[in-house]
């Protein structure tokens, strides 16, 4: 009688376990929410009473549109929320990339350079027509009965590269020198270029923000409750 005890004790042990566990876990639910993350910019602006837009190096000009100017006045207006001293524009000239390692060069850019930075950069605005497979699976057109006449649709793409730069006008020194690339497809083939500019635009202003003045991050994040 007693070993009959113990096997019925040993059994019931596990399934009372698992019975709590299958509980335990029923009664677990997820819920999303958003938190604002704090970045930490890459320069210190500390000092810095004025920041100074400089024309930028469009390579190569576009017929549609002003690509530089355009880049110049939109980070200027989106960082007045940002940046609480002076926004300024300055003309620049020039055609070399190179140019930005120059330090004589951009201390002989303002008349009066102390506590100041100069941003610019380089811009590369492009655009095509690419064709996209129009089913998912590649054999429901070469083998399926009811292939499409046209198993190919043209999309169109843009691709927009901002190379930018912020220089100490006092000293010329390059504080921050960041790349950014970002490009779009659309279905419009007649999708104007200006229009999917701004898009791409707004996504490189939100990335280089960040580095600049530690800009708020909002990301989604899961939080288990019972």
């Amino acid at each position: 009688m007693r070993r009959r005890s113990n096997a019925v004790r040993t059994v019931a042990l596990p399934a009372a376990v698992l019975l709590f566990a299958t509980a335990a876990c029923s009664t677990l639910a997820s819920v999303t929410t958003k938190i604002d993350i704090p970045a930490v910019p890459a320069v210190k602006l500390d000092g810095v009473e004025e920041i100074v837009l400089g024309d930028f190096l469009v390579d190569p000009p576009s017929k549609e549109f002003e690509i530089g100017a355009s880049v110049v006045n939109y980070l200027r207006d989106e960082m007045k929320p940002e940046f609480k001293g002076r926004l300024t524009t300055v003309p620049l000239t020039w055609t070399d990339p190179a140019q930005v390692d120059v330090k004589d060069a951009w201390t002989r850019v303002l008349a009066d350079p102390k506590g100041k930075v100069i941003l610019t950069g380089r811009a590369q605005y492009s655009q095509d027509v690419r064709k996209a497979l129009v089913a998912k699976d590649r054999r429901a057109i070469d083998d399926g009965p009811f292939a499409p006449e046209k198993p190919w649709s043209e999309r169109k793409n843009f691709e927009l590269k901002l190379d930018i730069y912020l220089i100490r006008a006092e000293t010329g020194e390059t504080l921050l020198k960041k790349d950014f690339l970002e490009s779009v497809t659309v279905e419009n083939r007649k999708q104007p270029a200006e229009f999917a500019f701004y898009d791409l635009l707004q996504r490189i202003r939100l990335k280089l923000f960040r580095l600049l003045f530690g800009t708020v991050r909002n990301q989604e994040r899961y939080l288990l409750s019972r």
